[in-house]
């Protein structure tokens, strides 16, 4: 009679080895890292599209100012039209004989209606997200600048003469900008490149 000789099956391991140890950490490290790399672009993200909001809330308060700062008994006198910059008054206060530099915005110019914005309206609480702080008015977005993320640009289009190369000619809103005439206004954002993303184009 034949004995039947059953092979020997050698026993299995099942604790994790050196190798499945160092494998199973790897693992980990690149989940790890691919959350924190998604929670910083959903942060980033977030941070632009509030910054999108800071233009829509300047674009819609001017906007609207637009349509109502020529009536008379406008509420809001420093950003009223129709009347010309006031000419400052030169005073010797330091009695040097020269006429001091008036540095206080002039009214009917952009400067004291800017100064209104920011101090008297809601437009006060305005904060960039990247920083918390206040956001910058600048000329110009520059990717090569990161301190200028969620920074404003508000730029006046002036038309050019019919038959010209380029139509519209855009430069920074200045504070001694006269603002007693309808003017063509742009705003723009600062994305989290210092890209400028264009919010609106209204007339003010």
């Amino acid at each position: 009679m034949e004995t039947t000789h059953k092979p020997h099956t050698p026993a299995v391991k099942t604790t994790p080895t050196l190798a499945d140890w160092i494998f199973i950490l790897i693992v980990l490290a690149i989940l790890s890292l691919v959350a924190n790399l998604g929670h910083s672009a959903y942060l980033e993200a977030m941070h632009t599209e509030n910054s999108k909001k800071n233009g829509e809330e300047i674009s819609a308060w001017l906007t609207e100012a637009g349509t109502a700062r020529f009536k008379k008994n406008y509420e809001h006198t420093a950003c009223a039209g129709g009347k010309a910059p006031v000419k400052p008054v030169e005073v010797d206060a330091d009695g040097d004989g020269e006429p001091d530099v008036n540095t206080e915005p002039v009214p009917g110019t952009w400067g004291a209606c800017f100064q209104y914005l920011m101090t008297q309206t809601d437009l006060k609480n305005l904060v960039n997200p990247f920083f918390d702080e206040t956001p910058k008015f600048i000329a110009a977005c520059n990717p090569d600048d990161e301190s200028l993320m969620g920074s404003v640009v508000l730029e006046k289009m002036v038309a050019t003469p019919p038959g010209s190369a380029v139509p519209v000619i855009n430069s920074q809103l200045m504070d001694t900008d006269p603002i007693d005439q309808k003017m063509q206004l742009r705003v723009s954002i600062c994305d989290k490149g210092s890209y400028a993303i264009k919010i609106a184009e209204f007339e003010f």
